[in-house]
Order: structure tokens, then sequence, then C-alpha cells
């Protein structure tokens, strides 16, 4: 699958040959660690992917990825001050785990919004080590207290399958208990 995506960064002319290498080491780190994870949405993402300059304002963050418009929006203040690899992780497993215009847990109704950001944040840690700053602290605490008590199986499906859903039910049933 690599080789595919490979092809796919090299046919798509608005990303730079800066940034496709850049995306290929990182899929490539990720595939290492998930190999069970089908890449097959990310691969279309990939196809018509625009990366461009956000302002300051619009996005708070050093880079964020927009499922509706399939772009990945570059704060270039803060991107510059930052570990690029971190955040491009970050928004690489937005494009993994999309399904129409959201990702991981999170659903139309964006009742998961914290917990999928802690969870995105606990696997760009892992995968390409931590930052000093980081935005998502709160949200990396609450991720780790919610999968000690539904499970980090659960967490891990429900983000990889884009199921809110039973990650609602586990919390219920958790509370349950």
């Amino acid at each position: 699958m690599i080789e595919t995506i490979k092809e796919t960064l090299n046919s798509n002319e608005n990303i730079t040959n800066e940034v496709k290498e850049n995306f290929l080491e990182l899929i490539t780190i990720f595939n290492d660690q998930f190999k069970d994870i089908d890449l097959n949405t990310l691969n279309e993402r990939l196809k018509t992917l625009i990366v461009k300059r956000e302002s300051m304002f619009l996005v708070k963050l050093p880079c964020k990825y927009n499922p509706f418009t399939n772009e990945l929006l570059i704060n270039l203040g803060l991107f510059e001050e930052c570990d690029a690899k971190h955040w491009l992780m970050h928004c690489l497993l937005g494009m993994i785990t999309a399904k129409e215009n959201y990702y991981g847990f999170n659903n139309e109704e964006n009742t998961l919004v914290a917990l999928n950001e802690g969870y995105t944040e606990i696997l760009t840690n892992n995968l390409v080590g931590d930052v000093e700053n980081n935005f998502f602290t709160e949200e990396i605490i609450m991720t780790n207290l919610i999968g000690k008590a539904i499970g980090e199986d659960t967490l891990y499906n429900a983000y990889f399958n884009n199921d809110a859903k039973s990650v609602i039910r586990a919390m219920i049933e958790a509370e349950g208990k």
C-alpha cells in the first residue's frame, strides 16, 4: 500500500515535493506501527489534498486538517516554531481516520471532540514523540482516564472505525458499574 500512496502523492500537483517526502516518511512510520489499519481512505484523500497557508486568526494550531474541504491548513507563524513532524502526523491521523466530514471518534454532533483530539495526540506522541508545548494536555489526561474506564481496545477500535456510538455506549456501561 505504501507504493500506491507514493504514486498518489506524486500525482498530486497541489503538494510540494518536500511535503510529499515528509508525508511519505510519516505514513511509513504509521504503517510500521499499525499494519492492521487500512490506508485506502488516506490514499483517496491524498489524491485531492490541498496544503495551504491560513490566517492565524482562523487556525489556532500549527496546522489543522479540514475533512470538509480536504485541506491541510497551516498557521505559518506557529508552524515555523513547532515540531513539524509532530503536527503533520497529528493531521495525517485525521486523514487516515476520515469518514465523510469527520474523523476518529468525532461525529456530526461533535460530541467527542476533546476525546478525539486527546486520542489523536496520544497516538501522535507514540509515533513521533511528544512536544514541549502541547496544546492538548487536558484532553490527553481526560482520554487516559476514559481509556481506563472503558478499555483501551474500545478506544482503539472506535477511533479507527469512526464509531463514536461505541464509546458513548461503553461510557454509559462503565457508569453503571
